[in-house]
């Protein structure tokens, strides 16, 4: 009778570097005190500490979510896309993000007569159903259980050549990817387990990196395609449609109040298009200097 153990390793596995993390990870829940803290903050008229903090539900008979793009089929045929409900927001991004490009002009009947420069086209949606936006803790707490579970999504977060590969060099000033940036390198070491609020801090570089699209390399769009697929299906099944796009909600220097990552297509519904207006533009442009100068 043989009484040896042998082990054959996993396929793929480098000797001397581990293939997943320890199972399971500890923290996930809020201690007592933390709980108090956020109770606290969340009196104030903070209104990004309390996005950041508490699901959000956008209601099918008062919601239209708002997207900017210079493609107006830019909702069509996607998982996913960038939106704003708040008033106030939409104005911000029009201000900030909608700059005049060189474009073909046209007569009635289609016929090119010359080139100008042209807006972005706003594409409004409306709701079938309620859609639940996942706040921060929320969408960390799924990423935290996705990670735990998944050994190729926990590869692609910890992994340099994966997710943090995609980050251009201008965004390393990035706080979110310097925060997170701190806690992958922590994480090279077999020994140490990650906390809760070391995982929070991934899943902001992890959100930040949900649209990219490979710019041009095939196989990087591909991944990051596979991994945020996981992660929206995760958040479905959560109970979730969107989620709390915290780049421009908590680390964008001006602080939109409810920017979302709307994932659950089969509820929007497309409801007008439009190109915007220069004069748009600057009635935008007016409303962000009066927010600045409100502190709203």
């Amino acid at each position: 009778m043989d009484n040896s153990l042998q082990h054959h390793g996993i396929l793929g596995q480098k000797w001397g570097k581990k293939n997943g993390p320890p199972y399971p990870l500890g923290g996930g829940d809020y201690t007592a005190a933390e709980k108090r803290a956020i109770y606290r903050k969340r009196l104030s008229p903070n209104s990004i500490y309390n996005k950041k903090h508490f699901d959000e539900v956008l209601k099918e008979d008062k919601t239209t979510l708002s997207t900017l793009s210079y493609d107006q089929e830019r909702t069509k045929n996607t998982d996913m896309f960038y939106a704003t409900h708040n008033a106030l927001d939409k104005h911000q991004y029009n201000a900030l993000f909608n700059r005049p490009i060189p474009q073909t002009l046209y007569d009635e009947d289609g016929k090119p007569i010359g080139n100008g420069l042209c807006l972005k086209y706003r594409i409004d949606n409306s709701l079938s159903d309620d859609i639940k936006v996942a706040s921060e803790d929320s969408g960390a707490e799924v990423f935290r259980s996705l990670y735990k579970k998944d050994r190729d999504f926990y590869n692609f977060v910890t992994d340099d050549s994966r997710m943090q590969d995609y980050f251009v060099k201008d965004k390393y000033k990035f706080k979110g990817y310097r925060e997170a940036r701190d806690v992958i390198q922590k994480m090279q070491d077999e020994n140490y387990t990650p906390s809760s609020e070391d995982l929070q801090k991934v899943y902001r570089m992890f959100n930040y990196v949900i649209p990219y699209d490979g710019q041009g390399n095939a196989r990087k769009a591909k991944d990051v395609y596979t991994q945020r697929t996981k992660f929206f299906a995760a958040c479905k099944q959560a109970g979730y449609g969107a989620v709390l796009d915290t780049n421009d909600a908590i680390y964008g220097g001006f602080k939109a109040k409810s920017p979302v990552v709307v994932f659950d297509m089969e509820k929007v519904i497309p409801k007008e298009i439009k190109q915007t207006k220069i004069s748009e533009q600057r009635v935008s442009k007016l409303v962000l200097a009066g927010r600045k100068i409100l502190g709203l």
